[in-house]
């Protein structure tokens, strides 16, 4: 019987310790970005982790603006360390309908097999005025 009430005492100690580590704002790895800019506006986001004084690419972001300035796409990548490139991840399209004061996203995982963006495919609208928020 002491073993069975050790057992949620101990899952207890560990969601404090755990949850301590989130209050204090520590996190398990270390990222750095490198973001590159034109005109004011990102065009492109390296995260790298930071160990051991070394850092190792991670994820990259590219971002297309339309004629209006406003994000039209974002494409992530994954970095493969053994064939030292860049891999397509997923995309996300964005259209933006003033009138309804909506931005319509879609988004999808690349298809190796299609060479296409199109597994996973799904779709959100959220509010035009959540613009600055998102993109920020």
């Amino acid at each position: 019987m002491k073993l069975l009430h050790s057992i949620p005492c101990t899952l207890l100690m560990l969601l404090f310790l755990a949850g301590s580590n989130l209050v204090e704002g520590k996190t398990p790895r270390n990222y750095v970005y490198d973001t590159q800019e034109e005109n004011g506006m990102i065009v492109s986001k390296v995260v790298y982790v930071q160990d051991n004084n070394l850092l190792n690419k991670q994820m990259k972001f590219d971002f297309v603006y339309n004629e209006n300035g406003k994000v039209e796409e974002k494409i992530a990548w994954r970095w493969n360390k053994t064939k030292d490139e860049w891999l397509p991840f997923y995309r996300i399209s964005y259209t933006y309908d003033e009138t309804a004061g909506e931005v319509h996203s879609t988004y999808g995982m690349w298809d190796a097999q299609k060479s296409n963006y199109s597994l996973n495919e799904q779709q959100l609208i959220f509010p035009l005025t959540e613009y600055e928020e998102i993109f920020s």
